[in-house]
């Protein structure tokens, strides 16, 4: 894998983290080889983020309502400055999340198996229920989860099988 891509991923987990760590993400816009976020994290403070993947680096721009000025900080751009950086925004707790990571995964988990089992039932009896909200609820739970976690909450029993 490249510099770039592993960066990538890192700042895709990193974007993960965040969010389930009670970050509201307002905006998010690409160009060239650089990446820039509009959060609001805890206690109102507002952060414009840039990444930058050529000079291996972040800058954070942070506005408070209680300063009259705009902090700005700049980091090396790696796993350490970006777990940093995450708990500047909301500070909770490692592993820890609105919902906790555990109870993610469970809940993906849960859902799979439930559409797992609708759909075996439809095709024994020959029928069609829809399990549409059951595959939107557990999409919407697996975007809270990084693709590490995702792959370890894949459970091989609950693997489709072939349609025969």
């Amino acid at each position: 894998m490249s510099t770039t891509a592993s960066l990538k991923t890192l700042v895709d987990n990193w974007l993960t983290d965040v969010r389930r760590r009670g970050a509201e993400l307002y905006a998010e816009n690409q160009a060239d080889e650089s990446l820039y976020f509009s959060f609001e994290g805890k206690d109102q403070l507002r952060f414009g983020i840039r990444i930058d993947f050529v000079a291996h680096e972040i800058t954070a721009q942070i506005n408070s309502p209680a300063l009259s000025y705009t902090k700005r900080e700049i980091f090396i751009l790696n796993e350490e400055s970006l777990r940093t950086l995450a708990k500047q925004m909301c500070p909770l707790p490692e592993g820890q999340a609105i919902i906790s990571v555990y109870l993610l995964a469970r809940l993906a988990i849960l859902c799979h198996a439930y559409q797992r089992l609708l759909a075996e039932y439809d095709r024994e009896h020959h029928i069609h229920t829809s399990t549409n909200t059951i595959q939107e609820i557990e999409a919407e739970l697996r975007e809270c989860l990084t693709p590490e976690e995702q792959q370890r909450t894949e459970n091989p029993f609950l693997r489709p099988t072939p349609k025969s």
